[in-house]
This record gives C-alpha cells, sequence and structure tokens, in this order.
C-alpha cells in the first residue's frame, strides 16, 4: 500500500466564493480515532456550498469540499476500534475535505465498502449512495421511530386534529426538488416500502414523470398546479424531503401539509436566505429537520440496503483535473444536470 506522501493534492476554494483550484496540501495533526483514506472517488453536491460560501462558523480558507468518499485504507487510526486493515476498500463521510487524493475520516464514520461496489460504474456510484441516499433513508427511519413512540391518545389526536382540517386517511409522503437526487430520493423511498404514496412537487417540468419512475398524477408541478389543493386531495403532506432549497411555492406547500407533519431540508442554495411562514409551522405543529447526522450504523445499513436493492444512483463522473473539476462544481451550482457530479481519481468503466 502506498504510503500517505507529506504533500499531495486538492481541490480547493482559496477564498469565498472562489473558483475551485487544484492545489499541494497536506494533513494536519490526526486524532487518534482518524484513518487516512487514499481517495478513489468523491461526490460533490449542494451541501459544498457551505464551504464556497463560508457559511460554516469557525472554518478557514482554503476549505477543501467533499462530504462523502470511497477509497482504500492507507493508514489505519491509532486507537482503532472498527478493526480496518491497510488496503481495505471503505465508504466515509467525511463533513468536507474529500476532494483530494488523500483525506482523514473518522474511522467511526467509515465502514468497509461492498464488494459490488468495488469497481466500474457501482464504485462511481457509492459516494453519492453513502451521503445523498444515504441521508434520506436516515431521515425516513428517523421519521418513523419518532412516530413510533406515539402512544395511542397522542396519535388519535393527531387523526382527529387533521380530520378537522380537512386532511383525510395517512396522507402522502412528498419529495420536493428535481433532477438526480430527487429520483435518488423517490427510489430510496420506494424501497424501503413506506407504507404512503410517494409524491413528486418538482420545481420544473424539466423532466418528466417517467424520468422519475411515476405516474403522471404522482408529480405536481408547482408553476402548474395548485399544489396546497392537489396535496390536501390526497390526505395532506405526512412529511417533505426537500432535496433543494423550497424557494417558490414554499407557502402552498405548508398549507398543504398535514397537523404534526415533518420537513426535512437537505440541500442549501448558494447564500441565499428562505422566508418561512412560521404562522403556518406553528399553527401545524410542525417539525423542521436539517439533514440528518448518521451513524456508523446508519452509514453500514444503507450500503447494505443498496446492495440488496440494486440501488442506482444517476452519476456522472468527472477526472480529477481543475477543468473537469470546475465542470463538475459548475453542475452542482447551476442545477441543471440530472446526474450527481462525481469526481475520480483512477479511470472506472463509463469515463469519458
Amino acid at each position: 500500500m502506498q504510503k500517505v506522501p507529506q504533500q499531495f493534492r486538492a481541490a480547493q476554494f482559496i477564498q469565498r466564493g472562489g473558483e475551485l483550484e487544484i492545489k499541494e496540501t497536506k494533513l494536519s495533526q490526526l486524532h487518534s480515532d482518524e484513518l487516512v483514506i487514499k481517495v478513489q472517488a468523491c461526490c460533490l453536491g449542494s451541501t459544498d456550498e457551505l464551504l464556497k460560501f463560508d457559511l460554516l462558523p469557525d472554518l478557514q480558507y482554503p476549505l477543501i469540499p467533499g462530504a462523502a468518499v470511497v477509497g482504500v485504507v492507507a493508514q489505519t487510526a491509532q486507537k482503532g476500534q472498527q478493526q480496518f486493515k491497510e488496503g481495505d476498500c471503505v465508504a466515509a463521510i467525511t463533513g468536507c475535505g474529500g476532494l483530494a487524493e488523500f483525506c482523514r475520516a473518522n474511522e467511526a464514520m467509515c465502514v468497509k465498502l461492498p464488494q459490488q461496489f468495488h469497481e466500474g460504474e457501482r464504485l462511481v456510484q457509492a459516494p453519492t449512495m453513502t451521503w445523498d441516499a444515504g441521508r434520506v433513508w436516515t431521515a425516513h427511519h428517523r421519521c418513523t421511530e419518532a412516530e413510533k413512540r406515539m402512544d395511542k391518545h397522542e396519535r388519535e389526536m393527531v387523526r382527529e386534529i387533521n380530520e378537522r382540517m380537512g386532511f383525510k386517511g395517512d396522507g402522502v409522503v412528498v419529495v420536493y426538488g428535481e433532477g438526480g437526487f430527487a429520483r435518488l430520493a423517490l427510489d430510496t423511498l420506494k424501497k424501503v416500502k413506506t407504507s404512503r404514496k410517494l409524491i413528486l412537487v418538482a420545481t420544473s417540468d424539466k423532466w418528466k414523470a417517467n424520468d422519475y419512475g411515476l405516474k403522471d398524477d404522482e408529480v405536481l408541478c408547482i408553476n402548474q398546479h395548485d399544489v396546497r389543493n392537489e396535496l390536501k386531495k390526497r390526505g395532506g403532506a405526512h412529511g417533505i424531503v426537500c432535496c433543494d432549497m423550497p424557494r417558490e411555492g414554499l407557502e402552498a406547500l405548508l398549507d398543504g401539509c398535514r397537523y404534526h407533519s415533518t420537513i426535512v431540508m437537505m440541500s442549501p442554495r448558494r447564500d441565499e436566505g428562505m422566508e418561512v411562514p412560521i404562522a403556518n409551522i406553528l399553527a401545524k405543529s410542525m417539525t423542521l429537520h436539517g439533514s440528518p447526522v448518521m451513524t456508523h450504523s446508519d452509514l453500514r445499513d444503507v450500503l447494505s440496503f443498496a446492495e440488496q436493492h440494486r440501488l442506482e444512483a444517476p452519476t456522472r463522473a468527472f477526472r480529477f483535473d481543475e477543468n473537469e473539476v470546475r465542470e463538475a462544481w459548475q453542475a452542482v451550482e447551476s442545477r441543471d444536470e440530472w446526474k450527481c457530479s462525481v469526481v475520480c481519481f483512477e479511470q472506472q468503466q463509463g469515463m469519458r
């Protein structure tokens, strides 16, 4: 196994709002529970905009994006508990710092990569599966667990209030957004076999229902449908997974939510603000969550789930050179691409 060099290349934001630049960097002092990964592939996503636009406290430029990677263990943790060894193929959630030839990761946020994802197109999909499908899967399970903790009297009270508001039955689960991340979220929720019907609230009509694996009546487009009434006809939104930051039609979306419903926000949008109708949230006792924190067991279970169900992530592979890294980032920022951007450090099947 190649030893970790003193210096290596990483794609970095040098200043707020700047372009990605590939420059030499080095690892700072590792914590005793951190290992080093020789990166094979790293996904880019909208959460990396938090770094570009300096939206997280106590971080200093240059900053390296990349929240999830797959690769090979190059150096084990000094006080490791997970029994990794050098040469193991792993998936890891790094939070940031993944878009580099080598990266650090807390070994609690690393799992051995299922054999199915060791090469080719499946390896390219693995970082997106880890980060995007993982967060959707985890959010679903957190919400399901919270619902199970409600006692009989709470359930009855919520049901009665919803009926008074005109929301019949159990309602639907909504995915808000468009493109490949929305498709991956829908496919993930289908395969966990949620008991409620899935509805996509699309931010444009750029892609059709069959692109999402849905029927025409399962897609509501913000600019073409009365989202408020269409959701109410279906019993209202019990939960919403926002694959994009709501900017248009948010009030109508909240009006279509049931009492005691949940919204999970997965993505920011640059440094733009979002006006939230607080009265609506208070009146309906709604819960607004950020992207869920994944545990080691969540990470292990979602990759096992993806392997078992042959979950597919729509991805496009880019090479690790400055032009292609910038092209990959442009695809993330513009939201015009169906496929999720993945930067590969080695040639993989399907790369240009």
